[in-house]
């Protein structure tokens, strides 16, 4: 490897881990907002589903816990499961993308024209 290549190797290393940083981050300020109960019906649903997830943990025991996820995990694209699948999948990267990183605040006009005066 020469030292041109060797510097878009880094460039692109580079490039990727800020990539990696900004998704780190856009994930942690979404998890604000469910936690914080800024956006309520988003935040109704993942209180539900943490939930349920805690009475199944809770009452279920841990050998049919751990069949289960072994099942799911390896049927999940089998042919009968796999159009619920990606419909499920679908439906829960459309809600993930509906949730706002940062709450959004709608300034009236009056306020934006007293800022610009001063």
């Amino acid at each position: 490897m020469n030292t041109v290549e060797q510097l878009l190797a880094v460039q692109d290393a580079i490039s990727q881990a800020e990539q990696f940083i900004q998704d780190g981050n856009i994930v942690l300020l979404k998890f604000r907002g469910l936690l914080l109960s800024i956006f309520p019906q988003a935040t109704e649903k993942f209180a539900f589903t943490l939930l349920c997830a805690a009475s199944i943990l809770a009452f279920m025991p841990s050998k049919y816990i751990i069949l289960l996820t072994f099942l799911e995990t390896f049927t999940r694209y089998s042919p009968p499961r796999k159009a619920s699948t990606e419909r499920w999948a679908r439906r829960l990267r459309e809600w993930w993308f509906s949730i706002p990183a940062a709450p959004v605040v709608l300034v009236p006009e009056r306020e934006k024209e007293d800022k610009k005066k001063k």
